[in-house]
């Protein structure tokens, strides 16, 4: 009888390596992708909106940190960049009580529209936590709205 190695067999723990390296690649990667994050949006003259896009990717938000006139109505888009992790978006007033709470699943974006009227520092942040890992916030990933 003649036996025949097949020599294209690997063992499993070649697979388990593969998949874990694949994962990690996508995952520690995917802060390197170029993508454009643009503040604020031009409005027509005598428009009393802004519009602006934030994009949430691993640990942070692009851009972090937007100035924007009070009383005037804010479309918000938030893009969430990442790959696997879901966030949130979290708006407290200048006094720390929360206005807003936005979760937004990973390839997803959610538009939100509100008039903020009060002027000061707005913080903003995502607080997703995975079992005892730290916070995305704690991670950094926070920002603020200037409302002048």
């Amino acid at each position: 009888m003649i036996s025949v190695e097949n020599s294209l067999m690997l063992h499993p723990s070649y697979y388990t390596r593969f998949v874990v390296g694949v994962v990690l690649l996508l995952i520690l990667g995917e802060g390197a992708h170029g993508v454009i994050a643009q503040e604020i949006l031009p409005q027509s003259e005598g428009s009393q909106s802004q519009e602006i896009v934030i994009d949430m990717e691993s640990y942070m938000f692009m851009p972090s940190e937007v100035t924007l006139d009070a009383d005037k109505t804010m479309t918000l888009i938030l893009n969430n960049q990442s790959f696997l992790v879901p966030h949130n978006f979290v708006l407290d007033d200048p006094q720390g009580r929360q206005v807003l709470e936005a979760d937004i699943s990973s390839g997803e974006s959610q538009t939100i529209t509100l008039t903020l009227t009060e002027p000061g520092i707005y913080p903003f942040y995502c607080d997703k936590q995975l079992f005892f890992f730290p916070s995305h916030r704690e991670e950094g990933m926070e920002g603020r709205l200037i409302v002048q």
